[in-house]
């Protein structure tokens, strides 16, 4: 593979944003873009090709829990803008998104997990 090496933080870090509101993200920020998903077309007699469905993507992380801010607020919410800024510099943006899954806080550590839909997720990469 040839070009150029990046050598700056590639894990790590991160940030996200709840409708422009921060929450520190304490682990497991993951991500996936939206877009067509493919999938094989099987007969009986032989892989005729594939069928093609649009996809949602998705935000997800564990959160800390904050004292300003009802997390019940987060359930079953919709038309949030939700953007996750990665160590290696990408921003990732669900627009329109709609929370999915139940809110559970864990008073121990002051966490929660949060997850949300979409079917516009964007990854903007840094040159």
């Amino acid at each position: 593979m040839s070009g150029t090496v990046y050598r700056g933080p590639l894990g790590g870090l991160a940030t996200l944003t709840i409708n422009g509101i921060p929450f520190n993200v304490v682990g497991e920020a993951q991500w996936q873009a939206s877009g067509d998903v493919n999938e094989t077309a099987k007969g009986q007699t032989m892989v005729e090709g594939f069928t093609v469905m649009p996809g949602e993507g998705f935000i997800q992380a564990t959160l800390r829990d904050r004292r300003d801010f009802a997390v019940s607020s987060l359930q079953g919410a919709s038309g949030l803008t939700v953007v996750l800024v990665n160590a290696n510099g990408k921003v990732i943006t669900a627009d329109d998104a709609w929370h999915t899954e139940r809110i559970t806080v864990n008073t121990q550590e002051g966490t929660f997990e949060f997850h949300v839909d979409s079917a516009t997720v964007t990854e903007d990469t840094v040159s």
